[in-house]
């Protein structure tokens, strides 16, 4: 069994937080290419942030998975995500300054994702907010245990996959991620604007190869 980070934003920590999030989307690195095919058998990865051929030769789509950075089903995820700490109490300084390493505990540590989504004293302007990919392992909160893990085109995501990312749809504003732009909005549709606003104006219409993610959180 292997433990590694993976960032997600402070909503999806709210949805991870209420149990309403059980699988993730990732963009992969190597997109499986070659010309003239789409089940991509038989052809090599082409990474399509620095537009050159890697060297893993894709046989099946079966066994793509077996190169997944995020692990494999069995493997453990530490969620980072925006936080600051460790946070000090008055009466506690002294302490710190003679044992600094006491308190590299997550008691100590705040989290962006419980503030108000509109903001407040400890909101997202606060300057002592770090960025997530920064986070130390003593730091985090939320461990998940991989269950599935497979590939597919961001566009082949399903209805019932649109629930398990996190969305609802009993309510105008979608888990505070995924906001339906009006009343004749598919839930896709909703999904697809989240998802073109985070990965920039084409990412939907190129339709990546993503690693799909379920899990459980421990």
């Amino acid at each position: 069994m292997k433990e590694r980070p993976i960032l997600f934003s402070d909503q999806r920590v709210r949805a991870l937080l209420s149990g309403r999030q059980s699988q993730t989307r990732r963009i992969m690195k190597s997109q499986p290419f070659g010309p003239v095919q789409d089940n991509h058998e038989g052809c090599y990865g082409i990474d399509v942030k620095r537009n050159h051929l890697q060297g893993n030769l894709v046989m099946s789509m079966e066994n793509i998975s077996h190169h997944s950075p995020h692990g494999q089903p069995g493997d453990r995820l530490w969620v980072r995500e925006t936080w600051r700490g460790p946070v000090i109490a008055p009466e506690d300084v002294a302490r710190y300054q003679q044992d600094p390493a006491a308190f590299r505990d997550r008691k100590y540590c705040r989290y962006r994702a419980d503030t108000s989504a509109w903001g407040s004293e400890d909101g997202v302007g606060h300057p002592g907010w770090q960025a997530g990919i920064h986070m130390p392992r003593w730091a985090s909160r939320i461990d998940l245990l991989i269950t599935r893990l497979r590939v597919e085109k961001i566009q082949d995501i399903s209805d019932d996959d649109i629930i398990a990312e996190g969305v609802q749809f009993d309510s105008h504003f979608l888990n505070n991620f995924f906001t339906m732009q009006s009343e004749t909005d598919s839930p896709k549709e909703a999904y697809r604007k989240a998802w073109t606003a985070q990965y920039g104006g084409t990412s939907w219409e190129v339709n990546p190869w993503v690693w799909v993610i379920d899990f459980e959180r421990i």
